[in-house]
């Protein structure tokens, strides 16, 4: 296939223990319109996926898989990240689904919005694939935007993103500290996306990059995804407000408020929901105060964003 606007592109995926869900994204994306050049796996499964290491893919995509024994989904990145060698670099997670015109989509996007921007496209459920299953961390807008200084929102899903490696170099590595696979498991990505902003990046939502988030999860995960959830946000606006950053109390009011308007307009499930994810913020907030995000989990969770 032809390069996009003559740019090489690096497709980087994350996994642990979901082989065939695996698959099935690395799948999505070879039956695309357009393929990237390479495509590096990092996985952190108990098990090596010998289907996945033995894909066939086209000639004109190099397929690396690396199997790596770290844990946490922030080191898996960095493990990624370390290995892509085009100029130009897409994320999405094993349990995404894209678009057959989503690749080339973002792309296109990122090379619109210039050299101080990345790309975040639009994220929707897939169907229930049992009863009660979900999908979180939608967005599901269909209207363009673009945020830049201080948000009160963190727009940047760094599952379905796309960045020029030299942003990435500027940038640096993800925090380990922070994210699934850690004591602080989520945020991974607000903390990227809000290092960004605070270094004059401009991140462009655009909803023409779709994926669908695959809803495996049952409603038994729900709450516990919640407090997840919150405990990473915790450890998130504890990071900088440590570094008296004093915007992030305004942050703050914005989510408790968020929480609020979804506990109103839900069920006695939402309500639940939402005061975990309270509780989860609570703790992990208090955890990064007592115990600094200093020592990185060594311990594997599943839990994904």
């Amino acid at each position: 296939m032809e390069m996009i606007d003559d740019l090489p592109v690096s497709l980087l995926i994350s996994s642990r223990n979901r082989p065939q869900l695996l698959l099935d994204a690395v799948r999505s994306v070879l039956e695309g319109t357009r393929a990237p050049d390479e495509i590096i796996v990092v996985d952190q499964s108990d098990v090596p996926n010998e289907e996945m290491a033995a894909l066939q893919v086209p000639k004109s995509v190099t397929l690396r898989y690396i199997k790596s024994d770290t844990a946490g989904l922030s080191r898996s990145r960095n493990i990624a990240f370390g290995h892509a060698t085009h100029p130009v670099i897409v994320v999405i997670d094993d349990d995404c689904i894209v678009d057959k015109d989503w690749f080339e989509a973002i792309v296109r996007a990122l090379v619109a919005a210039g050299p101080k921007a990345v790309i975040t496209g639009r994220v929707i459920a897939g169907e229930a694939e049992e009863q009660g299953a979900f999908a979180p961390s939608l967005h599901t807008s269909e209207k363009p935007a673009t945020f830049s200084g201080r948000t009160t929102t963190d727009p940047l899903a760094t599952f379905n993103f796309a960045l020029r490696a030299a942003t990435h170099a500027e940038i640096g590595p993800f925090d380990t500290r922070i994210g699934p696979g850690t004591r602080f498991p989520s945020a991974e990505d607000n903390d990227y996306g809000y290092r960004l902003l605070r270094a004059d990046y401009t991140i462009v939502f655009e909803p023409g990059a779709l994926v669908r988030h695959r809803s495996w999860r049952t409603e038994a995960d729900y709450v516990a995804l919640r407090y997840a959830y919150g405990r990473g946000q915790g450890a998130y606006y504890g990071k900088y407000l440590a570094q008296r950053d004093w915007y992030m109390l305004w942050k703050l009011v914005h989510a408790l408020k968020r929480r609020g308007r979804t506990m109103l307009g839900g069920g006695r499930f939402r309500v639940r929901g939402e005061l975990a994810w309270i509780a989860g913020w609570a703790a992990g907030m208090t955890d990064w105060f007592l115990h600094p995000g200093s020592r990185p989990s060594r311990r594997r969770e599943d839990q994904r964003e």
